[in-house]
């Protein structure tokens, strides 16, 4: 259903190079669409909200939402869950509504905010995602925000309403709560806002969705495509351009709890009209990952298989396959002598009896290498490892490298010191005093199954953030990854205290980062 109000302004090309032009971050994957940047501005490496280094200012959140940030110049615009003033015992703590926050990028107070009504409650601050999952869109005209139990709605940057745009989710399919395992980002192209909905079919008696991209014009709110493949709403659809300059992003499908949509695999999206480039079956995997691709290649990504494979962008024919596990330089820290010890051109498999579990979304390619948290064994799967790793692939000549992280962050005495190889938690707590979670897999520390919130990449830099509210930056650019590459951990609050599955987003020289209490704006002092 589409309520218009008024016709919101046209995006042009104009806008598009304006946004690089002035290092804005118009959407949640970044003004290029691959949550990447290179800019001429000086980008923090080292921060800390404990401390207070290089933090510019901090404001607090009416309740707390996974959405990405979106930066316009001095606008902010994000979104975070209806607030909860009462928690009662024994009660599932859900809603539908999320609210969508406009905020001056100077100070962090919030200019305007507006109410999404969703009709598919989630839980709050689920580990998996929730209603505000999806972040905002914007042109520097007008916003988009989104609502993933089923509202997307225009403003202008007053606040003012132009078009909603309302739709029935998957709610609930063979006793499986849908669509809160969910990582869909949105994004604009030309003329159109690109969204997941689920398409309603009626099998006999029985009535089942299936999740489609639907282009919708940004000025009316009216569909103008349905994608001719599905996706399941595991899948982070990366958009960006082939080889012949046409606009397309990449789609994937299969995920756990039987998700309906089928074959398993990929499919490129022509965003002209939703038709279909090329589709690619896989024979194994799944498409619990951001589905990156570039001109030569797309990269399929798999979780107990230990391998990735390379399809052709042009054609949609498997290349070859990539493995993760032979001819590995694995790099552990050994905290009795306080430095790494390094196994060289090691199967990982054979030799060490691990597999690879590449972390949800954690994935993103930089110059031909393939960077990867890895999921540590746990109740779910055991054997899976090495723990507290970061990867570096290169899908070149298929060497893989693998150095250990710290897992957190501590000040003692005004000393900063690394925590290494301890599984920690974090409370759920939001800016009340109010603990506004169920799931106690939403206090896990972000390395075994849950959705940690995408990396992002700033002039050859890695942010990544996992839910203990820490955030890593690392350095692609070194020749050997090893220690060298760790550049800093850096906190977003107190350790216990804070909670994260959000991206970082970079505009005009700040970086801004949010946790489930609190916004947070970062750069050099």
């Amino acid at each position: 259903m589409i309520k218009t109000l008024s016709l919101a302004l046209s995006l042009s090309c104009c806008t598009i190079l304006q946004a690089q032009k002035s290092d804005n971050w118009p959407q949640p994957a970044g003004p290029n669409g691959n949550w990447m940047i290179k800019t001429e501005a000086k980008v923090p490496t080292e921060f800390s909200v404990t401390t207070g280094k290089n933090v510019l200012w901090t404001a607090e959140l009416p309740e707390g939402g996974q959405s990405g940030i979106t930066v316009w110049e001095d606008t902010i615009f994000l979104t975070v869950m209806s607030p909860i003033f009462e928690v009662k015992e024994g009660q599932p703590i859900k809603g539908a509504n999320v609210l969508a926050l406009c905020i001056d990028a100077k100070d962090g107070k919030i200019l305007w905010e507006r109410e999404l009504k969703g009709s598919a409650q989630s839980e709050y601050m689920y580990g998996f995602s929730d209603s505000s999952t999806p972040g905002p869109v914007t042109d520097g005209k007008n916003v988009w925000f989104y609502n993933a139990s089923g509202n997307l709605s225009c403003f202008d940057f007053k606040g003012n309403l132009i078009w909603e745009r309302t739709w029935n989710p998957v709610e609930e399919l063979d006793g499986v709560h849908f669509p809160f395992n969910k990582q869909f980002e949105p994004f604009l192209t030309k003329d159109l806002v690109i969204n997941m909905e689920t398409y309603w079919k009626k099998d006999g008696e029985r009535v089942h969705g299936w999740n489609y991209l639907y282009g919708i014009d940004k000025k009316t709110g009216e569909q103008r495509w349905i994608s001719e493949d599905g996706l399941t709403h595991y899948n982070t659809p990366i958009m960006s351009t082939t080889l012949e300059g046409k606009q397309a992003a990449l789609i994937g499908r299969g995920g756990h709890h039987d998700v309906p949509e089928t074959p398993v695999g990929y499919s490129l999206i022509d965003l002209d009209n939703g038709n279909r480039i090329w589709k690619y079956d896989a024979d194994e995997g799944l498409a619990l990952y951001n589905a990156t691709w570039n001109e030569d290649y797309a990269v399929w990504y798999t979780e107990k298989e230990c391998v990735v494979h390379l399809v052709d962008s042009k054609s949609g024919k498997l290349q070859r396959k990539v493995s993760l596990t032979a001819n590995a330089d694995v790099r552990m820290y050994d905290t009795a002598q306080g430095s790494y010890t390094l196994q060289n051109n090691v199967d990982i498999q054979k030799d060490l009896g691990i597999n690879v579990f590449p972390a949800w979304f954690t994935n993103i390619i930089v110059e031909d290498k393939l960077y990867f948290l890895c999921f540590k064994s746990g109740n779910y799967r055991k054997n899976i490892g090495p723990d507290y790793t970061m990867a570096r692939v290169d899908l070149k000549s298929g060497k893989a490298e693998y150095l250990q992280l710290p897992v957190q962050v501590s000040y003692k005495g005004g000393t900063k010191s690394y925590i290494w190889n301890q599984e920690l938690t974090t409370e759920t707590i939001n800016s009340r005093g109010l603990d506004v979670s169920n799931d106690k897999r939403s206090r896990r520390d972000g390395w075994h199954w849950n959705f940690n919130g995408n990396p992002i990449v700033v002039n050859g830099k890695i942010y990544f953030t996992t839910m203990l509210g820490v955030v890593y930056c690392i350095d692609t650019t070194t020749d050997v990854f090893d220690e060298s590459a760790l550049i800093s951990l850096n906190d977003l609050g107190p350790k216990g205290k804070s909670w994260s599955v959000n991206t970082p987003s970079y505009a005009n020289g700040k970086l801004y980062h949010r946790t489930l209490k609190q916004l947070i704006c970062i750069g050099e002092k």
